[in-house]
């Protein structure tokens, strides 16, 4: 009886440090840059007018495994299993609990990661004759072709 509890408990720790881990990334914000110009560090970041070259979608890398939903989802499954029944009968159910648990964990996570995971990638050739590629979750109605304005690693329309 002692030892479950000691395994739930380190369990529990274990998912906690894990969760700490987790990505959580604004579906609003770019999701990374790259460029051929040095940035500035001031507030203002413009880069540039030019015009859109390309726009390639991306699906940005997360947790594939989904291992921080399968462990709390264990845990919490095991904890409430662990609430029925007494003896064998008890083990019994904190072990289809954990099992019931992380496999609803990891279902809930694969679908909360799926919404965020989507960006695009636009390579834009600025005025200047340089190419700066900016990956953004959203490019609006943006198309290859359209002059454009990018500024704080954001591609937009330009209002020219």
């Amino acid at each position: 009886m002692k030892s479950m509890q000691i395994i739930l408990i380190s369990a529990v720790a274990a998912a906690t440090l894990l969760g700490g881990c987790a990505n959580s990334s604004n579906p609003a914000a770019p999701i990374s840059t790259s460029s051929g110009l040095p940035t500035s560090s001031s507030s203002s970041s413009f880069i540039g007018y030019g015009v859109v070259e390309d726009i390639e979608a991306i699906k940005a890398s997360d947790d594939d495994n989904h291992i921080t939903g399968l462990l709390v989802g264990g845990v919490v499954g095991g904890l409430l299993g662990h609430q029925a029944g007494s003896g064998k009968g008890q083990a019994a159910a904190t072990v289809a609990g954990a099992v019931g648990g992380a496999v609803a964990g990891r279902e809930i996570e694969k679908r909360m990661q799926s919404a965020n995971r989507e960006g695009h990638r636009v390579r834009v050739r600025l005025s200047n004759g340089t190419i700066h590629t900016v990956t953004q979750s959203s490019v609006s109605d943006i198309k290859v072709g359209d002059r454009v304005r990018v500024d704080n690693d954001r591609v937009s329309r330009a209002d020219q």
